[in-house]
């Protein structure tokens, strides 16, 4: 199969430019069988994980890893039906519901991915099957906040938390989900209601990561941040005398235990529409739902197993057992334009 002609078309290698992209989809022998990966995902376990597929399989898996996950769909269109992209696989629901949008998956349904994933992760139709979990927690200062003073994520609207509260921008998908999961459960106009009061609580212009609100409310900057429940695992599990500094100054809060569960986002793992190796591609993505490959996701990188039967690593369990929000994730990601709308209206930049 030679798919190497598709990658050097002026149009094309002018994108190439414009991304960041480690690997490389080539060319392959007739006897060699491949799998070409398009993934907006950057942790090293994933490299792990195509090399222990490779040892099991005998398929090779060609990496193509950018940055931004708008700019992988970008280039997915612009190849079109030449698109050497077997397996497609990103970060959130909303880029998930966007890469959907976009036309870029095409159904799969094997016995196997669905007796791995519950339903709610899976999109209606079977186009993406999610492969990892992480949840939106609430952090905060323990010397400034009372424990159970937050039950909700709709208790950060309260005016009482009035410039406590750190955010990054509406631009990040992260932000965008949680308030598409907001509509889901509360409907639009109550949904624009907390965005306006939550936006009059920010104890600064949004900016920086996750990583970066719980290191301001260290020094000083807020007290509330909304963050990915991994990154605090990270820091819990960092050696870095800095990090056990910040993670030790604070509580972390999952929202809504007494009602919907806490908000969770996926990464998503997507048969592409022209794969030109479609069996290879669905044995790839039957794998990293596999009990060993989630074994691995969840240890190297803290994230939540989507499997019911894969024990939690050590560092989830001692962070507490969060009931997770069990609605469609498919349907939340459809909200992404509402929420990207009521976003920009309250002026949460």
């Amino acid at each position: 199969m030679k798919l190497k002609r598709k990658l050097f078309s002026p149009a094309i290698f002018g994108f190439l430019l414009s991304v960041f992209i480690s690997g490389e989809v080539y060319a392959a022998s007739e006897n060699e069988k491949v799998v070409n990966l398009y993934s907006s995902r950057h942790y090293g376990v994933d490299n792990e994980l195509f090399e222990l597929f490779k040892k099991q399989s005998g398929i090779k898996v060609n990496l193509l890893q950018i940055k931004e996950a708008s700019q992988m769909i970008e280039r997915i269109k612009s190849e079109g039906k030449k698109s050497p992209a077997d397996v497609i696989i990103t970060v959130d629901i909303g880029n998930a519901w966007k890469a959907e949008n976009a036309d870029l998956f095409q159904p799969i349904k094997t016995d196997l991915l669905q007796k791995s994933v519950p339903s709610n992760l899976v999109e209606e139709n079977f186009s993406w099957y999610a492969i990892t979990l992480r949840g939106r927690a609430i952090v905060y200062d323990k010397t400034k906040i009372k424990e159970n003073e937050i039950q909700n994520y709709e208790d950060l609207s309260n005016e009482k938390f009035k410039g406590k509260v750190l955010a990054r921008t509406s631009n990040h998908v992260y932000n965008q989900s949680l308030v598409a999961s907001l509509i889901q459960a509360n409907g639009e106009e109550k949904t624009k209601i907390w965005c306006e009061k939550f936006t009059n609580n920010l104890a600064r212009k949004p900016e920086g990561g996750d990583i970066d609100q719980m290191k301001a409310i260290y020094n000083g900057k807020g007290e509330i941040a909304i963050v990915n429940t991994y990154y605090y695992a990270r820091l819990l599990k960092s050696e870095d005398p800095e990090d056990q500094k910040v993670v030790k100054n604070l509580g972390i809060i999952f929202p809504n235990q007494a009602n919907r569960g806490m908000h969770i986002n996926a990464s998503i793992a997507g048969i592409a529409k022209y794969a030109p190796n479609k069996e290879n591609g669905i044995k790839l993505i039957e794998f990293l739902v596999s009990k060993d490959a989630q074994e691995i996701l969840a240890k190297m990188n803290n994230e939540y197993p989507v499997r019911t039967d894969v024990e939690w690593t050590n560092v989830l369990k001692n962070m507490g057992k969060p009931k997770f929000d069990t609605v469609t994730l498919s349907k939340v990601g459809e909200n992404t334009p509402k929420a990207i709308m009521i976003l920009d209206q309250v002026g949460w930049r």
